[in-house]
């Protein structure tokens, strides 16, 4: 089958390889439909999320599909059924996860490739059911909003919280959607691209900034009665956007940073803010 892989800085190529071998705990799902993360975009163009690695790595984690086959092991899925995916998953026995950390987890179970090919096989324990109402397209989805529910909930978003969201792609616009959903009572989103503010306002941000053309931080003071915002949830990863998170944070604030940065990329704040203002990053 074809399928894609990355050999390089920009040098993304579709070639022929043969199917994963399957194991016993393992599922053979046909791609219906798969998405592009901004990670894929960013590793393409150069970016380090880790050690530099001389193999070609297969490309693709976003997907919906259908069950192929099915490893003799396997319990809960039939050929046919409708699935998404996690790309990895929690070993569940090292101290991180005994001990409650299990998103931290560093002997993760990955996917036996990518989604970006005629099929894929995955362990099981990363299978998930998707609803008939649920359609493939947005079930390819179901991973970056899980990535959204995550950053809220650990953010500790309660009800009557201003919320900042930096950034209003995917995942931004993912997260304001969350956020408003969990009770916030104002989400203001900071996006310098026009037709993003405009979707920002569609999935329910209450205001929204051009930092091109104001000064974000005044005007987020200004929409909270001078304080700034009681959770901040930056979701571009750039140094100057992480930095200017902790602009918009009121006094015991929380700032989360989920968009994700180059391995390389440094990140100064002023110290003393943090000690004055009580901040949790």
């Amino acid at each position: 089958m074809q399928a894609a892989y990355l050999f390089g800085v920009k040098d993304l190529r579709f070639v022929e390889t043969n199917p994963a071998l399957m194991g016993a705990d393992d599922v053979r799902v046909e791609v219906a439909q798969t998405g592009i993360c901004g990670t894929d975009i960013h590793i393409y163009q150069g970016m380090a999320l880790g050690p530099a690695s001389s193999e070609p790595r297969p490309f693709g984690h976003e997907f919906s599909g259908r069950v192929a086959e099915i490893g003799g092991a396997v319990r809960g899925f039939r050929v046919g059924d409708r699935v998404t995916a996690v790309p990895s998953t929690p070993c569940g026995t090292c101290s991180l996860c005994r001990s409650g950390r299990a998103s931290v987890c560093q002997n993760r179970v990955g996917l036996r490739g990518g989604s970006w090919a005629a099929s894929i096989v995955v362990p099981a324990q990363n299978l998930f059911h998707l609803p008939d109402e649920v359609s493939d397209a947005l079930g390819a989805a179901t991973e970056p909003m899980a990535c959204a529910v995550r950053a809220v909930e650990r953010a500790g978003i309660v009800p009557g919280d201003r919320v900042c969201v930096v950034g209003a792609g995917p995942i931004g616009l993912f997260v304001t959607a969350v956020a408003k959903a969990s009770g916030a009572s104002r989400v203001i989103v900071s996006e310098p691209k026009a037709y993003r503010r405009e979707l920002a306002k569609r999935v329910g941000a209450d205001d929204v900034i051009d930092p091109a053309s104001t000064d974000p931080a005044e005007a987020v003071r200004d929409l909270t009665d001078g304080l700034g915002a009681e959770v901040v949830i930056e979701a571009v990863g750039m140094p100057r956007t992480i930095e200017q998170a902790a602009t918009f944070a009121a006094p015991g604030a929380t700032i989360l940073v989920i968009g994700v940065p180059d391995a390389a990329s440094r990140v100064s704040f002023p110290g003393q803010d943090f000690y004055a203002k009580e901040i949790t990053i």
